[in-house]
């Protein structure tokens, strides 16, 4: 009976190991299966606001300031006094004199005016503040995700269009060498193919520098593990643009603006507080004392209660509540100057993204119905002439650098394009 008992254990050891070892290989494959499914834009910018430490100190803030405001709202705790009055220093007799008694009592301080209910509402809107920073964030880091993304994909793309001319080039460099050995060509053109096919290793080296950098920027928002990942191999369709009308009246609901008028309520409510200063503060005295002893009669001695009312007298403001208040007046215009400044700052940047949002797609029209076709159609004609001994390999080489650069600067007009609208849609107040 022991041995079985003694086998079950064993048995359940041995299973409980390759459990383990199960739900390891489970878990890294699963782990390494999300490393490898390619990153697409939209997750990029998703990711961004989920792992946002700069989010989370937001949303923490504003439900801080929640609490706050409930306190805020409270009366002082009052206070309990206690202590012995007129006790004759000679003998410390507690009977000997008629005054002499052990007092406890309490004071309530009472703020003046509306004082706390102003001060929680002034809390509030600083809540209110907070939040709307955390809306205006989100939108932020969506766009700084998606920008980074977005040139991670350009440099990536750019490689391999490099990659693609540097094969061009290395065809190029067996027509010169073959065209040399049929003494048609000199041993000049085969160099001047080596340059350019060097000039493209470099380029491809500083290329690949890029692509660790904009990675290392995009791993900023997302992480860097995440930032390891293939990106998506097409770009993305974004939402339909409306029109610069309808931007510009929507514009005013933007968080950031939100933000501003919570501060300007904020102040609004400073001020009402400091209105309030010139109001008197009340404290409310309850005390009890206790008297030991008997009178001359025989009879014992009475004790003694004591109620009292203390009134601050707030009437030389001049050099204390006036100066306050203009503080609190000062600070409310400027919060009034500071969403004017962001009101502009946002119009500035909506009609200027707006404007480059067109002019790329038009730039990008141009470079997909004319230079594209036409500068490989001038790279063919080049090659076909070199080979017939009708131009030289300086043209050749031009007319494929041509290309390449149109092939890079289209790419780039593209990403801009996507970029732009990008900065719209945070305009817009969407993440994508």
């Amino acid at each position: 009976m022991g041995l079985c008992v003694q086998s079950i254990i064993a048995l359940k050891k041995r299973l409980g190991g390759i459990t383990v070892v199960l739900f390891s290989v489970f878990y890294l494959n699963t782990y390494a299966t999300t490393l490898s499914t390619p990153l697409s834009f939209s997750e990029a910018g998703r990711l961004a606001i989920l792992f946002s430490p700069e989010l989370k100190r937001l949303c923490t803030e504003a439900e801080a300031l929640d609490q706050k405001a409930i306190a805020d709202r409270q009366l002082p705790d009052p206070k309990l006094m206690a202590g012995t009055i007129n006790v004759p220093t000679n003998n410390f007799s507690f009977t000997q004199d008629e005054m002499t008694m052990i007092m406890g009592g309490l004071e309530q301080r009472l703020p003046p005016g509306h004082s706390l209910a102003i001060k929680s509402r002034r809390t509030k809107a600083e809540a209110v503040v907070y939040r709307a920073r955390f809306q205006e964030q989100k939108l932020a880091l969506a766009r700084t995700a998606h920008e980074a993304w977005l040139e991670l994909y350009y440099w990536q793309q750019a490689a391999h269009i490099v990659q693609a001319n540097r094969r061009l080039f290395v065809y190029l460099l067996k027509v010169a060498k073959s065209q040399y050995a049929q003494a048609i060509a000199t041993q000049s053109d085969v160099l001047q193919v080596e340059v350019e096919l060097s000039q493209l290793d470099e380029q491809q080296v500083q290329i690949t520098q890029q692509i660790e950098q904009v990675r290392a920027k995009l791993g900023r928002w997302i992480g860097q593990e995440e930032a390891r990942r293939p990106l998506a191999a097409k770009l993305p369709k974004l939402p339909h643009l409306p029109s610069l009308s309808t931007l510009k009246n929507n514009i005013k609901s933007h968080p950031l603006l939100k933000a501003d008028l919570g501060s300007i309520q904020a102040n609004r409510e400073a001020v009402a507080l400091a209105k309030e200063q010139f109001k008197p503060g009340v404290v409310f005295d309850v005390n009890y004392g206790v008297r030991q002893g008997r009178m001359p009669d025989g009879t014992p001695r009475s004790n003694m209660l004591t109620a009292q009312v203390t009134v601050d007298l707030p009437i030389f403001p001049k050099h204390r509540q006036t100066p306050r208040l203009r503080e609190q007046f000062l600070h409310l215009e400027s919060a009034f100057l500071d969403r004017n400044a962001h009101f502009r700052d946002l119009m500035e940047m909506l009609i200027s993204s707006y404007a480059a949002w067109q002019q790329l797609i038009r730039r990008d029209a141009v470079f997909t119905q004319k230079l594209m076709p036409e500068a490989k159609q001038n790279a063919k004609a080049a090659l076909l002439a070199y080979q017939s001994a009708t131009t030289d390999m300086n043209t050749v080489l031009r007319a494929y650098s041509g290309e390449l650069n149109i092939q890079l600067e289209q790419l780039n007009v593209e990403i801009e394009q996507l970029k732009t609208r990008v900065t719209l849609l945070y305009l817009e107040g969407k993440t994508g």
